[in-house]
């Protein structure tokens, strides 16, 4: 299945799009969107792992295994 999804980009991001499109790398603006995120997916594919295991942890444990208080929750909200 395939869903429409609004998305909001700079203009810096879309003028760099819009060259790949210009160049002929990609068909249109929806394809080269689609392609760099399935890109970007697979990029931080290790990251997603992980929080999966710091889920599954909590999920054994009863709690969370990281203690986020503090200055780094603060910055963690700032982010």
């Amino acid at each position: 299945m395939v869903s429409k999804v609004p998305v909001r980009l700079r203009e810096q991001e879309l003028k760099q799009i819009d060259q790949l499109v210009e160049h002929g790398i990609f068909r249109s603006r929806s394809e080269a969107i689609r392609e760099l995120i399935i890109a970007g997916i697979a990029h931080l594919s290790e990251v997603f792992r992980e929080v999966d295991r710091l889920f599954e942890l909590e999920r054994m444990e009863g709690r969370i295994p990281i203690d986020l208080s503090g200055t780094t929750q603060q910055l963690l909200k700032e982010r």
